[in-house]
């Protein structure tokens, strides 16, 4: 079913990155702020935005065609974000709820709370995100995030000494890369395991140790730990329940 409009409650950095990336991709994307100033700010950006606070009732809502909207809370107080969605799920039983969750316990909260799709994040993984969306994949990533159906994850692929990617730079392992995964980073395993983000360091080249951070489904980022010769070790996210 084609999504017509986006509701985004809280204006912080990754809210900011959805609104202005998809504000032409829909019929009308709202931002609704608890805090003025944020309100403004959108407003300045040209986004329809509105001051709104946690006893709200929301009726303005009963106006959009739920089954074709997305509603993301991505308020920065995780408690808020809580208690909007379930005032929200009271609200409306069938609306299509994404939500922002900074660790995972977090996510389990907002999933208890009536959220249709979390996305858990480490702190690392936030800054991956902002990364990415500022990339060209962002249209991939962001039609995932709007449809609940999908499923994917950002996993770290750890190189083996034997692996064919060890001695190459990074640019060659994205240029040749046709597993459908996107390669967000690698972390240096020689530089203190610092991120190395793919669209900044292009001309690193890959040791046994490096970590390459993935974001995909399961059957390719399977098929490129294999080819590639390294290990799944562990996920950094899931992107749906």
């Amino acid at each position: 079913m084609k999504i017509e409009s986006v509701v985004i409650f809280g204006y912080n950095e990754f809210a900011k990155e959805i609104a202005r990336q998809v504000r032409y991709e829909y019929a009308r994307l709202v931002v609704y702020s608890l805090e003025p100033a944020y309100v403004e700010e959108a407003q300045t950006e040209g986004f329809e935005a509105h001051l709104t606070d946690l006893d709200d009732h929301w009726s303005e809502l009963e106006s959009y065609n739920l089954a074709k909207t997305r509603i993301i809370c991505a308020l920065e107080d995780e408690a808020e974000n809580v208690f909007l969605i379930i005032s929200l799920r009271d609200r409306f039983p069938d609306a299509i709820i994404v939500a922002l969750a900074t660790t995972q316990e977090n996510a389990s909260k907002l999933t208890l709370a009536g959220a249709n799709k979390v996305i858990a994040e480490l702190q690392t993984i936030s800054n991956l995100i902002i990364e990415l969306l500022e990339r060209p994949v962002v249209s991939k990533l962001l039609d995932e995030i709007m449809n609940t159906t999908h499923n994917l994850r950002v996993a770290q692929v750890t190189l083996h000494e034997h692996s064919c990617a060890v001695g190459k730079r990074l640019n060659e392992v994205v240029k040749f890369n046709d597993h459908n995964i996107i390669l967000l980073a690698v972390v240096d395993y020689q530089m203190s395991e610092s991120f190395i983000f793919t669209a900044k360091g292009y001309n690193h080249l890959l040791d046994p140790g490096d970590v390459l951070v993935v974001i995909g489904y399961d059957k390719d980022i399977k098929a490129f730990e294999d080819e590639i010769g390294g290990t799944c070790e562990s996920n950094r996210s899931h992107w749906g329940r």
